[in-house]
């Protein structure tokens, strides 16, 4: 009677086992087979969500999450996730993540690869595709149980192996995202009986909608809103919101609210915009929260290496400065160029002759190496003899006004004489006359002259007034050139041939390569400002930084606002950029398109190589 007794009590435990267990799988099963799994912190790696974004990180990208779920409850759900995506030439990236779930008796681990495309619409929209195929593999710890090998228990291992994968798009324009996304493609029981393993699937059951938005305030403020609908057609529907504040870029803070489950709170820091940590504390839905304990989440992410030169769109968590960190230093050196312009142009009145009524107008000039220190030494030199037998040139310079070309010339130790063309306000050239001396000379750090011709001007009430205007000498061939072409000079597009034969082989005229249809190609050299390896569509070419510059913000003006101005060692020049890609058939999609506007009617296309 007793070892009757013993045995019935041994049943039942066994039953009560496996009524635990068959719960337990039931919601596992709604969990895991039927909704995805939620992360808090998705914001810091939205691959997470939707393979579209393999690559958005424009680096290498390693990202590690542990979650560890509803702590006042033994056997709760622990979550594990570790994913990595680079983006690759071409507009392709790859990644993949892998993650493992124990909960209780149940453990569930996964893997899976990605592949993702991002089409360029124009400069500003952007569209990615993503998709991910993987398997997993699930198991019950048996070994847990008084009778591990038990045939009851055998039917709870008849599917021990899964395929997961997901789909996605994007859709990119600034600092606004929007994304869709299939998660679960195939359907999975993590452990199954046969009586329940014929559940009706589609991958439509589940879509994920993501949408968030990231604004400046200023360039250490930023804030940044992210809204999400889970869509199911097995369990309710759920909406989140989550608001984000970047401060000074070192930190955040934020709070999300997720339906049905609570307030969550987030906070994390930045390190030199490679590394970030992220924190995450959930209370859950305040009626059960107080027996279920609350949800903790931490979250690493780093970047390998540098940005990828090929990297043609970014939208990273960790770099959340509205400029990247190369376009702020691209500005930083553009702003010192113009300081050391500026600083350039008020030399000549520390070194003119001493005259009351002299008034000096410098030209910027382009230095090499220039050192704001290093003082340009200035003499006289009153040999430079106006000459007027030579035909008289004049162009429409870039703002539109006309100007007269007065020609000087000096003989030179080698036989060829130096020249100095000039450019004057036409309507002013009548007033003005060259002074028979008192020219200047001075010689640049790179190695060039320029001379200060001394000019009188005569004032309506009879006064004298001295003017003193810099311009580059050149030489006879040069001076020729730009006789015959007088719209390409210096302070507009100069043809005067410069560049490294080492770098390039095609120096074809600017006007020359307006017209053509291929592009030019050359290496990327290591001028300070040089322009980094790409294709990209030029508008206008100077010698001299500040004409470039003064050219590029008239075209800001009239509506192009990713104008940049970048310096080509082969060529010789600086560029006024109006677009830029790692796609040269795109790039010269874009300058055919460009080509039908009055104003960049010659724009073509420059490819730099390393």
């Amino acid at each position: 009677m007793k070892r009757l007794l013993l045995s019935k009590m041994v049943c039942a435990k066994w039953m009560c086992q496996l009524f635990y267990i068959g719960l337990f799988i039931t919601s596992f099963n709604n969990a895991h087979a039927q909704q995805p799994q939620v992360y808090n912190q998705f914001f810091m790696n939205p691959y997470m969500y939707n393979p579209a974004y393999a690559g958005v990180e424009g680096h290498a990208a390693v990202f590690v999450m542990y979650r560890d779920q509803w702590t006042n409850v033994e056997g709760a759900p622990q979550i594990s996730h570790a994913s990595f995506h680079v983006p690759l030439k071409g507009g392709i990236a790859v990644g993949g993540a892998a993650f493992n779930i124990t909960q209780g008796l149940l453990a569930t681990s996964a893997a899976k690869a990605s592949a993702s495309y991002l089409l360029n619409i124009d400069r500003t929209h952007f569209l990615r595709f993503g998709m991910s195929l993987g398997a997993g593999i699930n198991s019950v710890n048996i070994t847990e149980f008084d009778s591990p090998g038990d045939p009851a228990f055998n039917n709870f291992l008849d599917q021990s192996t899964f395929f997961i994968g997901d789909v996605g798009v994007a859709y990119h324009f600034g600092h606004f995202n929007v994304g869709i996304s299939l998660p679960n493609l195939f359907n999975y029981n993590p452990i199954t009986q046969s009586e329940v393993a014929d559940i009706e699937f589609s991958p439509t059951d589940n879509v994920l909608f993501k949408m968030n938005y990231r604004g400046h305030v200023s360039d250490d403020f930023a804030f940044e809103p992210h809204i999400i609908y889970r869509y199911s057609n097995v369990i309710p529907h759920q909406f989140e919101g989550v608001m984000i504040a970047h401060l000074y870029h070192i930190v955040w803070v934020g709070a999300s609210y997720r339906q049905d489950a609570g307030i969550i709170g987030l906070a994390g820091a930045k390190i030199k915009e490679k590394f970030a940590v992220g924190f995450a504390y959930e209370l859950g839905n305040s009626n059960i929260s107080s027996e279920l304990g609350p949800t903790l989440e931490v979250n690493l992410g780093y970047h390998l290496g540098t940005k990828k030169d090929h990297a043609e769109h970014v939208s990273s968590f960790i770099k959340s400065h509205r400029l990247s960190a190369e376009e702020r230093a691209r500005k930083a050196e553009l702003e010192r160029q113009k300081q050391l312009a500026a600083l350039q142009q008020s030399r000549p009145s520390e070194t003119e002759p001493e005259d009351d009524d002299a008034l000096s107008i410098a030209q910027p000039t382009v230095l090499d190496d220039p050192e704001p220190e290093a003082e340009v030494p200035t003499e006289k030199a009153d040999d430079w003899d106006h000459q007027e037998e030579h035909e008289e040139i004049t162009r429409v310079n870039q703002f539109g006004e006309e100007e007269t070309g007065i020609r000087l010339e000096k003989p030179s130790d080698t036989g060829e004489k130096n020249v100095v063309i000039s450019w004057v306000p036409t309507a002013e050239a009548a007033s003005l006359s060259v002074a028979s001396e008192g020219h200047l000379e001075r010689e640049l750090p790179d190695g060039s002259k320029e001379v200060g011709i001394k000019y009188e001007k005569q004032q309506p009430d009879g006064s004298v007034e001295h003017i003193i205007k810099w311009d580059k000498a050149i030489n006879e061939s040069q001076a020729a050139t730009i006789a015959e072409n007088p719209e390409l000079t210096e302070e507009h597009h100069d043809e005067v041939a410069k560049g490294d034969p080492e770098l390039t082989q095609d120096f074809r005229t600017h006007d020359e390569l307006g017209n053509a249809d291929d592009h030019i190609v050359t290496k990327r050299g290591t001028h300070l400002l040089e322009l980094p390896a790409g294709n990209y569509v030029i508008a206008g070419a100077f010698s001299v930084f500040q004409y470039a510059e003064n050219y590029s913000d008239e075209l800001f003006q009239m509506g192009f606002h990713d104008t940049l101005v970048g310096y080509n060692s082969g060529r010789g020049y600086y560029y006024v950029v109006v677009y830029e890609s790692g796609s040269l058939r795109q790039t010269r999609t874009k300058r055919d398109e460009f080509r039908k506007m009055p104003k960049l009617s010659k724009a073509w296309v420059l490819q730099v190589t390393e």
